[in-house]
């Protein structure tokens, strides 16, 4: 079970603009980590690591639910996010354009990888009530959030290769971290990645191409050493 504590470290840190302290969330995480131990069954064919994944994650989940589910932004990035709209609302007027990351990072002084936490922002909208009822369609019946929580995820048995290809992205340049997260985080196209980046669709294509084969390249590595 000890080997499996990395595992809760990271996605511990997939809440870390909750405002809660990381380490607090990872002694959640454990607790989780250690029923998982507990109720894991060795004859129904899964790894403990794709078992203890849900188990982990629902027990965090239960911490926020148990707090109110409310997310509580830090005050630095609170900060940062009226700084980079601001500077994106003069660029785009001098500029005739969207300013691309680099250009409000220049203009505001905030590092690039900090101006994209200003933009995972607006994906966490407001808190809402788990009792907050959904009108249903014709001869359906009310439903509420609360309903939709701990269903199954079709992706979960996958969940631990995710999160090891998560652990070796930063063994990638700073652009090519940037293409993967304009491209696969944001679902943009390569020509839309290139506007934003200011840089030509063949070198996003390009970067795309090394960062893959880079991540490829480790993983096979990994698996030939397990």
């Amino acid at each position: 079970m000890v080997g499996h504590m990395p595992l809760v470290r990271r996605l511990a840190a997939k809440f870390r603009h909750s405002g809660e302290p990381l380490e607090d969330l990872i002694q959640v995480g454990n607790l989780g980590l250690v029923k998982a131990a507990q109720k894991f069954d060795v004859d129904r064919g899964t790894t403990f690591a794709s078992f203890a994944v849900p188990v982990i994650v629902g027990e965090i989940k239960n911490y926020f639910r148990d707090h109110g589910w409310s997310v509580k932004i830090p005050r630095k990035l609170q900060t940062h996010k009226r700084v980079v709209t601001k500077a994106a609302d003069i660029l785009t007027q001098n500029l005739g354009r969207s300013p691309t990351v680099a250009e409000i990072a220049q203009l505001t002084g905030i590092s690039l990888d900090e101006v994209h936490q200003t933009f995972e922002l607006d994906g966490m909208g407001k808190p809402m009530s788990l009792d907050l009822e959904y009108e249903p369609g014709e001869g359906g019946d009310n439903t509420t959030l609360m309903d939709y929580l701990g269903s199954v995820d079709p992706d979960i048995e996958n969940l631990a290769d995710v999160l090891d290809l998560t652990n070796h992205i930063g063994s990638l340049n700073q652009q090519e971290k940037m293409t993967l997260y304009l491209r696969y985080h944001n679902g943009l196209s390569q020509s839309e990645a290139a506007a934003l980046m200011g840089v030509s669709q063949m070198q996003v294509s390009r970067l795309q191409r090394n960062a893959l084969g880079k991540l490829r390249d480790t993983l096979q590595g990994q698996a030939v050493t397990c």
